[in-house]
């Protein structure tokens, strides 16, 4: 069951997205898990070959892997899965075992967002998407030259939910179509004018937040960094309660009702997903 306070959106005069679908947020955060098999802790890309144990819940899917400058570390894959008639890009995240390190380390410098006028983005998120972005559109072109009625999916975890979101940016920027994208634990990415600008001129991003997750309380708020909408919020284990939060992207009903947790169990499971365990097992070498 879904909630939102449809009144309270209406009276401000958004048009509220309501089609969040669990079983495609459910599909979405299996490819953001098996972005991570793209270069896990052995070393073996499994992707290529569609060979990880997540994969295997995919069968028929032919997948290609990219990775951004040896500076960035950025990685992931373009694939498309004939059963669905869809076309994936998925961003990897942040190795799940320096988690911690990451989020202590996290920075607040931005930089100017070239598409829109006075919009300030967080410089390393940028930077790292910008090195993946050829990559990115050349395999892109080549899936939809070969199926060319597939819809496109863009989809990340932590890091790679940010990476996400400045793809759909970037693509729909240059002419794609994009369908709705789910990410999961995003970061904020830019500042308010940039999160104004997003909303009203990308296709709906659903930024899933898990209960007392850190990663979305960072960077922080009074920094200057700001959340886009919609946010999708549950607690604890019970993701059949998503909450569909406001609009304005910064709802204190949902996961801003807390302070910033350092709860990394919660960033690293996600709609019964457990990140660690993909990453660090044998699931992403068989």
């Amino acid at each position: 069951m879904f909630f939102v306070n449809i009144a309270l959106l209406f009276s401000l005069g958004f048009a509220y997205e309501l089609n969040f679908d669990i079983n495609l947020a459910k599909r979405a955060v299996s490819f953001s898990g098996i972005a991570y098999c793209t270069g896990p802790i052995a070393g073996t890309n499994s992707v290529d070959s569609w060979s990880c144990k997540e994969c295997k819940n995919y069968p028929n899917v032919n997948a290609t892997s990219f990775q951004g400058s040896t500076a960035t570390d950025a990685k992931g894959f373009v694939a498309y899965d004939p059963d669905a008639n869809e076309i994936v890009v998925s961003f990897s995240g942040t190795d799940p075992a320096s988690i911690r390190n990451w989020i202590d380390d996290i920075d607040t410098i931005k930089t100017d967002y070239p598409y829109c006028d006075g919009c300030r983005v967080h410089e390393g998120f940028y930077r790292t998407y910008q090195s993946t972005d050829a990559q990115v559109k050349s395999l892109l072109n080549l899936y939809t030259s070969t199926y060319p009625a597939a819809t496109i999916a863009v989809t990340g975890h932590s890091l790679g939910a940010a990476l996400a979101a400045h793809a759909v940016a970037e693509l729909t920027h240059v002419g794609y179509t994009l369908k709705a994208s789910y990410t999961f634990g995003m970061p904020r990415v830019g500042d308010e004018a940039f999160e104004t600008w997003y909303k009203e001129a990308m296709v709906g991003t659903y930024r899933v937040t898990h209960h007392k997750d850190p990663v979305p309380h960072l960077p922080t708020y009074n920094m200057g960094f700001h959340h886009m909408p919609y946010e999708a919020f549950y607690s604890q284990d019970n993701y059949q309660d998503i909450v569909l939060c406001s609009f304005e992207g910064e709802d204190p009903a949902c996961s801003n009702q807390y302070e910033v947790d350092v709860n990394v169990l919660d960033h690293l499971h996600y709609l019964g997903f457990d990140f660690t365990t993909n990453y660090l097992s044998a699931n992403c070498e068989l």
